[in-house]
């Protein structure tokens, strides 16, 4: 992964030739002052604002602006240089957004940029690589940054999946997961990379998920972790086989005194969690593939849309908005509909809420208003700006500010009989994906090449917390019995011989952590390995297994799960295997063990819903410089040849099959670098593959070479290298791992080797 590159005002960097621990004891002073500062006056520490709702209590604002600026514009300022679906955040006199580096070169990366809200003007920018994802450069910043007041820090869920904190001020990496290494998170085409949000002491990020043993299948996963560590708290889920990735951000809100996490999930259904543990309260299923639209929660009512299929027995009707009411708490926490509207194709828009009335904005830029109540409908389908709809909605000072994808924005304002059309107008030769935000009593507006601020002198606004947002829970006191163990870390990876040490949480029925709770604390191993007191020791002789953890108190228990991977070199012939090894990631619901010419070996199977497309991952990410080599074969089917690939250093070395090609390549959808030669290869005819990296240098200078073979495997190795490629912005480590890609053709592994390269010829 290639380093953080800070620019334009960074306070500091630890001088190269400053003792580490002095240079870190200079990071978290630097952090801890910035902690101690005074909040801002009016922060937007989340995509939809501090109330999870996209509303402001403001006043000042203008109703009109030009886009081209000059006076009486009421445009503060702009940047040109700036643009993409993402929606800024705002803290402490800052934005903070995720945008494309380095545009079309072969240096091209994503970014997180500070700005100083004021006049624009960039204060840092962390900028990092894109590795193995499907994700093309245009959708970089599909999903946001969230801030947090309380620490300082900001967080952001990279295209590929990388998800990473920095330091709000200097912007800094404080801590940095692979989410598609480590736990098999999808990024996808659509650029459908999901919101974290901010719980306390948690950030929860989620996605499909293909992880391993039990959870193998493609599942919508939440995932909790320790804001300040990265460390896995909980991890949860919808239900397996989800039809889509989605985008669906989450909200936090508490219902009948128990505080709950309300989001949509790719399987279609609208969920409710408890944000501490993780646990799933309720869903209320509406549409056949995912939710894309974030659900509005307003009191103990949600209002959710999508503009796909319904769920039977409206499934053959397109498109529908739905009001929900939630109710009860732990197990007997319950959803149910109170109205729903069919044919209200709305599936990326998030409406607001003015007067107990629902204000929504369908894809085609059409206007609804219903009575939240009754579903009663008040304004149908009503035109008043552009075409195409895919920001948000915002609500402040009286007014809703609507940006349209085909670059027409309006400013509205509620009336008795539905609305009036203050303003509207056009900027050309753009569009908005991101949504309008406001902070501090100043409008930003983010299109696809741009960034306005628009305001006037006189803006105000209300200082408004998130936690003010969420309500007020039951007091602990009166619900002091143990319902969940946590454990944590709740997914980890140690090497034979290794330990760790687990921490145990207990929580109430309504998701309260109990800080005083004591019990008769029982633990127990399922897989490999012991625990003495809360420290599971790996056995020192086992490797690329598993084991699960759990802890029990009564009828109470908690589980965390341990992958067992050892130092390189790795063997793998699957000889007597009925599996994949159990701590591969995103192996065993995609390939098989099967005899091939006699010999058992690892098949990437064809017959599985969605499952053309396969990624694995072997074992840690912070493996470096390292050779991948196995045996490959291709069948043929439907007249197509599979593509096979090996992973190492985040890039591919892959065995097209139509295309009788070789590529090396790290970015799959960008290519920002790759190689590719003819190779013409035969079905059924096994291949020996070899894929080495090697790191020449030292950051910042650092180059990767990427060196691959293929021969058939009953000739002699060849001396000369078949393919060589070469990556000045390098991914310094990661996971090994192999690709597939196979419509209907099966494709076949056998006699994985990955060997550190001090140890080949």
């Amino acid at each position: 992964m290639k380093q953080s590159v800070m620019k334009l005002g960074s306070p500091f960097a630890p001088p190269q030739s400053a003792h580490p621990l002095a240079a870190w004891l200079l990071i978290l002073a630097a952090a801890f002052s910035f902690v101690t500062q005074p909040a801002a006056a009016a922060d937007w520490p989340y995509w939809r604002g501090p109330s999870f709702d996209g509303t402001a209590v403001a006043t000042g604002l203008p109703d009109d602006w030009d886009p081209d600026g000059g006076e009486g514009s009421n445009v503060l300022w702009k940047r040109d240089d700036i643009g993409g679906p993402c929606t800024p955040v705002a803290m402490n006199g800052r934005l903070y957004m995720i945008q494309r580096s380095q545009p079309g070169t072969k240096n091209e990366g994503e970014m997180v940029i500070c700005l100083d809200a004021k006049t624009g003007e960039t204060i840092w920018e962390n900028v990092y690589n894109v590795w193995l994802s499907d994700v093309p450069a245009e959708r970089i910043g599909w999903t946001s940054v969230v801030a947090d007041p309380a620490s300082g820090n900001v967080y952001a869920l990279g295209a590929c999946d990388v998800f990473q904190c920095f330091n709000g001020e200097t912007g800094e990496t404080l801590w940095s997961v692979p989410l598609h290494e480590q736990f098999g998170m999808l990024s996808t085409y659509g650029g459908r990379t999901n919101f974290p949000v901010i719980h306390e002491d948690l950030v929860i990020i989620s996605g499909v998920i293909i992880n391993w043993g039990e959870k193998a299948k493609p599942n919508h996963r939440l995932i909790g972790m320790d804001k300040m560590t990265g460390e896995v708290r909980w991890f949860s889920g919808t239900r397996d086989l989800p039809y889509d990735t989605t985008y669906s951000a989450p909200s936090l809100v508490t219902i009948d005194g128990q505080r709950q996490l309300i989001i949509g999930g790719g399987d279609g259904a609208i969920w409710g969690f408890q944000p501490r543990t993780g646990k799933p309260l309720w869903h209320y299923d509406l549409s056949m593939r995912g939710i894309f639209a974030t659900p509005l929660v307003v009191g103990n009512k949600v209002f959710a849309s999508h503009s796909e299929e319904n769920v039977a027995p409206s499934n053959n009707v397109m498109g529908a908005v739905v009001g929900l009411q939630v109710s009860g708490t732990g197990d007997e926490t319950k959803v149910k509909e109170l109205w729903k509207q069919l044919e209200v194709v709305s599936g990326y828009s998030e409406p607001v809420m003015i007067d107990n009335r629902l204000y929504l904005v369908d894809d085609r830029c059409k206007m609804w208003i219903f009575d939240a109540e009754t579903g009663e409908t008040i304004v149908e389908r009503k035109s008043f700006v552009g075409s195409r709809q895919r920001a948000a909605l915002l609500h402040a000072d009286g007014k809703i500010y609507v940006l349209t994808e085909n670059g027409r924005w309006a400013t509205v304002k509620p009336t008795e009989d539905g609305f009036e059309v203050l303003n509207k107008g056009r900027v050309r030769d753009t569009g908005f994906a991101g949504s309008p935000i406001v902070a501090d009593g100043r409008l930003y507006f983010p299109s696809s090449t741009a960034l306005y601020c628009v305001g006037t002198e006189d803006g105000t606004q209300e200082s408004v917390t998130m936690a003010d947002t969420m309500g007020t829970e039951t007091a602990i006191s009166e619900n002091p019995d143990i319902a969940w163990v946590q454990l944590s870390p709740n997914e980890v990876i140690v090497k034979p011989g290794e330990s760790v040490e687990l921490n145990v949480r207990f929580f109430n029925r309504l998701g309260q952590e109990l800080k005083d709770a004591s019990g008769d604390l029982q633990f127990s191993v399922d897989g490999p390995g012991s625990i003495e007191g809360s420290t599971y020791s790996a056995p020192a002789d086992v490797a690329h297994t598993g084991a699960v953890i759990t802890a029990k108190v009564g009828d109470v228990s908690g589980e965390s799960r341990v992958r067992i991977v050892p130092p390189l070199p790795w063997k793998f012939t699957f000889d007597g295997l009925q599996d994949p090894p159990l701590s591969w990631v995103g192996a065993r619901y995609r390939h098989i063990i099967k005899d091939v010419d006699g010999s058992a070996v690892l098949t990437k199977i064809s017959t599985i819903p969605k499952g053309a497309r396969s990624r694995a991952w072997m074992g840690p990410s912070d493996v470096s410089e390292y050779t991948i080599a196995a045996d490959a074969m291709g069948s043929r089917m439907s007249q197509q040849l599979p593509d096979i690939g090996l992973t190492n250093h985040g890039y591919v070395l892959d065995l097209m099959g139509e295309s009788q090609q070789i590529q090396i390549r790290t970015w799959s959808a960008q290519l920002r670098m790759a190689e590719t030669i003819d190779f013409p290869w035969k079905e059924n005819t096994w291949y020996r593959m070899k894929f080495r990296a090697d790191i020449e240098s030292e950051p910042p200078a650092a180059v990767a070479i990427l060196r691959g073979k293929v021969w058939p495997r009953d000739e002699p190795e060849p001396d000369e290298w078949t393919i060589t490629a070469r990556d000045e912005s390098p991914n310094l480590a990661a996971s090994p791992g192999l690709y597939g890609n196979a419509k209907v053709a099966e494709l076949y592994l056998d006699n994985i080797e990955v060997t550190a390269n001090t140890d080949e010829p």
